[in-house]
């Protein structure tokens, strides 16, 4: 059994995934939030204020701020907008350095849920999108319900 896909804990998760002040993990967060926002073609305001609540409730990027974060979003958001291939890359290059840390992953893609369903659905790009994430960081789909019991939703 690869114990790397397996889902972690709520309690580990809160206590071992995000490390205060890590750079990667921040990066990552707002790389896969703006992958799975603009995955329809447009960000909502809804979907912003989802990353904003999302970031203010991960304690370990205090040292961030989110105003920070939130600079981040818009910022990738901008490059999405300009050259979405270019978007996509960065976004993609972010989230695959937290392969292999199976706590920061799979709250990772826990968040990336979280946007897609801010403006109200989960649509087919959206889950797209999120299952790309999940096989960049190599995580099972199905341990965030995302998976049929026939194949992809």
């Amino acid at each position: 059994m690869n114990l790397s896909n397996r889902r972690p804990t709520n309690a580990s998760l809160r206590t071992e995934a995000w490390t205060p002040g890590d750079s990667l993990q921040l990066d990552a967060l707002v790389g896969a939030c703006a992958l799975v926002a603009y995955a329809d073609g447009w960000v909502t305001a809804e979907e912003r204020r989802r990353l904003v609540a999302r970031v203010q409730g991960l304690p370990a990027f205090g040292v961030f701020g989110v105003d920070e974060a939130i600079q981040a979003f818009e910022a990738l958001i901008e490059r999405f907008d300009k050259d979405p291939d270019d978007g996509e890359a960065v976004a993609e290059a972010a989230i695959l350095r937290l392969r292999g840390r199976s706590g920061p992953a799979h709250l990772l893609v826990a968040a990336a849920c979280s946007i897609a369903a801010a403006d109200g659905g989960f649509d087919a790009e959206e889950r797209a999108a999120i299952l790309r994430i999940c096989d960049l960081l190599d995580l099972e789909a199905d341990a965030f319900d995302l998976v049929a019991a026939g194949g992809r939703r």
